[in-house]
């Protein structure tokens, strides 16, 4: 499994917004490959709000098809928000272990 990560730091108070952006923007879910997606908020008590964007992927190459596609261009197209505080921190990762509650 393939997963990617986003860094995005933003200005403090606007982390509802930053929230309800990628609440509207689900498109995500309908491409294939796509596993799961996870908006986290980091805790702290910064000069800005932190939150990492993490997409899980059957494989890189499903990941790319959707980087390529429509859905992507067209939810990444226009400015970003004015309280998005520079690029975001772009990482991926290959799972290697995973562990799961025992039922």
């Amino acid at each position: 499994m393939f997963v990617g990560t986003n860094r995005i730091k933003i200005k403090k108070g606007y982390g509802k917004e930053l929230e309800e952006l990628f609440r509207s923007r689900g498109e995500v879910a309908r491409e294939p490959g796509f596993v799961d997606f996870e908006l986290w908020r980091q805790e702290g008590d910064s000069e800005h709000e932190e939150y990492l964007v993490v997409s899980r992927w059957e494989s890189e190459e499903h990941h790319n098809q959707w980087l390529r596609s429509d859905s992507f261009k067209q939810a990444h197209s226009g400015p970003p928000a004015d309280y998005i505080m520079g690029h975001g921190e772009f990482s991926s990762y290959e799972i290697r272990l995973a562990y799961q509650a025992e039922k």
